[in-house]
């Protein structure tokens, strides 16, 4: 699982079985699905992001 958490408070969760990778650029943090980004969020709005 992956639990992003949002300066605002919010809580974002991808189980394992929605995602197949994620990666990182600098600036945003991008979720995967079968080569497809499912997700993507601006590092500028969260707090942290923890892998289960």
């Amino acid at each position: 699982m992956i639990k992003i958490t949002f300066k605002n408070g919010k809580i974002c969760k991808w189980k394992k079985k929605e995602y197949t990778d994620y990666k990182y650029d600098g600036k945003c943090f991008i979720v995967i699905k079968d080569n497809q980004w499912v997700g993507i969020y601006n590092m500028d709005s969260v707090v942290s992001v923890v892998r289960c």
